[in-house]
């Protein structure tokens, strides 16, 4: 028998129901690896492999999986299967695709060794410290949630304790492209702000991967705590050109 892997988890008020102690579970994320990385451990596991190597066939691979998957194959790896959908509604007797309207997507059905793994798994769950929490980011140009944020354009950011209060040179909504030594650009224009939904103009972004952060001096019921918190959104967004790029200022900091 595999021998167990033990992550951490906060547990979350259940917003859904109002009944004392009830929880919703966030595994912690315990960091990010890319090709690069997992290059690595493999030569750490086979060290005739040169890295480099590894690296090259894998960002192969991945190009030659994305050209299946956008061919209409249905593409089966070590991960699991992918293959593609289509969201939106159709209409009429002779309905057009309208990208307007709909969206291709991708269906993901886990693998044998995926779900070996996660049978694997047990969790050592704390009270999260309350503090601010994403559970989603919806863009407005194009209805994704969780995927495409389009630059210079509203997005929706929906959760708990999402309050923006404090003087900390730290609070506010940041956007940090996923690359080393990336400077967090700090959203200057923040249209509605709740405990429960920020809604935002992103800004001036180029293209590319960027991570999410939310930090905030606000605690539950509205009261302020000294020193600021912030919450990571665990899932990179995918930044497309959009708007006329009125947002210039030069990024904060943090």
């Amino acid at each position: 028998m595999a021998e167990k892997t033990i992550l951490s988890a906060d547990l979350y008020d259940n917003v859904l129901t109002e009944k004392p102690g009830d929880y919703t579970a966030k595994p912690q994320i315990t960091g990010s690896l890319h090709n690069p990385d997992i290059a690595y451990r493999i030569v750490d596991r086979r060290t005739e492999y040169r890295p480099e190597t590894v690296i090259n066939i894998m960002d192969l691979s991945d190009d030659e999986k994305v050209r299946a998957i956008i061919e209409g194959k249905s593409l089966s790896d070590g991960l699991g299967q992918y293959i593609l959908n289509i969201s939106g509604p159709f209409e009429g007797e002779n309905p057009k695709f309208d990208p307007k309207i709909h969206k291709a997507g991708i269906t993901f059905t886990p693998g044998k060794k995926l779900l070996e793994g996660l049978k694997n798994l047990d969790f050592k769950l704390n009270i999260a410290t309350t503090g601010p929490v994403v559970n989603s980011i919806t863009d407005s140009a194009t209805g994704g949630v969780n995927t495409t944020i389009t630059s210079v354009s509203p997005a929706v950011i929906a959760g708990s304790t999402l309050l923006i209060k404090g003087d900390h040179p730290s609070v506010g909504v940041f956007f940090t492209e996923d690359k080393a030594d990336a400077t967090p650009q700090k959203v200057r224009m923040i249209v509605i702000n709740t405990t429960s939904q920020i809604v935002i103009q992103v800004p001036k972004l180029t293209p590319g991967q960027y991570r999410l952060s939310v930090t905030t001096q606000a605690g539950s019921n509205y009261k302020m705590v000294k020193e600021p918190r912030t919450y990571l959104f665990p899932i990179l967004l995918n930044v497309v050109e959009g708007g006329d790029g009125s947002d210039s200022e030069s990024p904060d900091e943090i």
